[in-house]
């Protein structure tokens, strides 16, 4: 079961979205903004984290930007209202995704964190080696495409 860090100072916003990222088979840990976000990452793994953009005292693009230094592969979702007026895909190109809260927000953030979940998680194919009667190894007949 993936582990979702969620980071907002709005409560009424985490539960919508703690509610909604556990219907999707996932756990989530909730924080009340920057600094208990980023206590909380350190303490536990998480597969994925979910920032909010404006937050008092730490906004979320030092919180996304601290967790990168940590973890550089650990997919990082920002969120604000404000998304596009602040240009925040150009301002914080650490984020793997910046997403728009309003309206619009459910369908793209559950096509989003499906997406970079699928992305981190996948392994490497594991070399595969055959041997023949003779006990020599040889290669597969078939070829894995690359991606």
């Amino acid at each position: 079961m993936p582990k979702i860090l969620c980071i907002d100072d709005n409560a009424a916003g985490l539960r919508a979205r703690r509610t909604l990222l556990e219907k999707m088979g996932h756990q989530v840990t909730t924080a009340h903004g920057g600094q208990e976000g980023l206590e909380k990452f350190r303490k536990a793994k998480a597969d994925l984290v979910i920032v909010d953009y404006r937050m008092p005292r730490m906004k979320g693009d030092q919180v996304l930007r601290k967790i990168k230094q940590a973890d550089p592969k650990l997919p990082v979702v920002l969120l604000s209202g404000y998304a596009e007026t602040l240009g925040l895909e150009q301002a914080v190109p650490e984020a793997d995704c910046v997403l728009n809260k309003g309206p619009r927000e459910v369908p793209e953030l559950i096509s989003a964190v499906t997406r970079l979940l699928r992305k981190s998680m996948k392994k490497p194919a594991a070399s595969v080696k055959i041997k023949s009667a003779e006990g020599k190894e040889k290669k597969p007949a078939h070829r894995q495409a690359h991606q």
